[in-house]
């Protein structure tokens, strides 16, 4: 599944039990609210048992969208689901370094 946003754009993955996301563009508070639902949804399903989200191609992230992560790490735990980051580059990277958040984040690598 490939959706564009308002300044992001989503490609969706589904293999057997885990799930990719691949983000790109900026990820902003105009943006962050219909992001944060969709990952969300994405997962709830029983059939998402490890959720990824890929960063290689995000240009730009807020602290709204710091949020979102972080409220998805928690979601993912409170399912007992695994949630981790890659293709960390840049601005995303250091936002998450600068504010200690990057170790939350399993396999979050560049």
């Amino acid at each position: 599944m490939t959706t564009a946003q308002s300044g992001y754009g989503i490609v969706c993955e589904l293999r057997g039990a885990q799930c990719r996301i691949s983000l790109s563009g900026r990820i902003s508070i105009d943006s962050a609210p219909d992001l944060r639902n969709l990952l969300l949804e994405r997962l709830k399903p029983s059939t998402c048992q490890s959720l990824t989200v890929e960063f290689q191609e995000v240009t730009y992230i807020d602290t709204s969208g710091l949020a979102i992560l972080v409220e998805l790490l928690k979601a993912s735990h409170d399912q007992g689901k695994t949630f981790c980051l890659s293709g960390l580059r840049e601005r995303p990277r250091y936002l998450l370094e600068a504010t200690g958040l990057l170790p939350l984040f399993d396999g979050a690598k560049p």
